[in-house]
């Protein structure tokens, strides 16, 4: 079993935001103020439940056993950086670069059922998070905006899945 000893501890608390920062992402991506706590809230939802039907993954549990609370300004502050600063002009192109990062360095020192189960929960992530709002109020409409459904295979390919 890999473990956070096989992490420098800069790259454990690099794997511990991957679901944080693929929240963020969607969120920041189909922005209003409206969805953003709807999206939170999804995301803290998921997170506090994961646990249950993650277990079966020794890394993952041991990502959700340390998890950092977030709290909604941090989130907040995530979806800001996304949107505006966190590298100048492209700040998606910058988050997905890291991501395919975090996808390699899972790869590299999980074997491939545990680096597979982690980054499909940092997608579950990002599905939650999308599907937090409904886009339209019409009864057949998606419950995912193009927008998020492109992020979201943007962020499938990053990770390598």
């Amino acid at each position: 079993m890999t473990a956070e000893g096989d992490f420098t501890e800069e790259e454990w608390q690099e794997l511990r935001r991957l679901p944080l920062v693929v929240a963020a992402i969607i969120s920041a991506v189909d922005y209003s103020t409206v969805s953003e706590g709807k999206e939170y809230e999804a995301f803290a939802a998921f997170i506090r439940k994961a646990g249950e039907k993650r277990r079966q993954s020794a890394f993952v549990s041991a990502i959700l056993d340390q998890s950092v609370e977030s709290d909604k300004q941090t989130f907040q502050e995530l979806c800001t950086s996304v949107t505006t600063a966190m590298s100048g002009e492209k700040p998606v192109e910058t988050a997905l670069l890291w991501i395919k990062k975090m996808g390699k360095l899972a790869d590299e020192r999980l074997d491939k059922r545990e680096a597979r189960s982690y980054k499909e929960f940092a997608l579950d992530v990002a599905l939650a998070v999308a599907r937090a709002h409904k886009e339209s109020a019409l009864p057949f409409a998606s419950s995912i905006s193009k927008v998020e459904d492109f992020h979201i295979r943007r962020m499938t390919t990053a990770l390598g899945l």
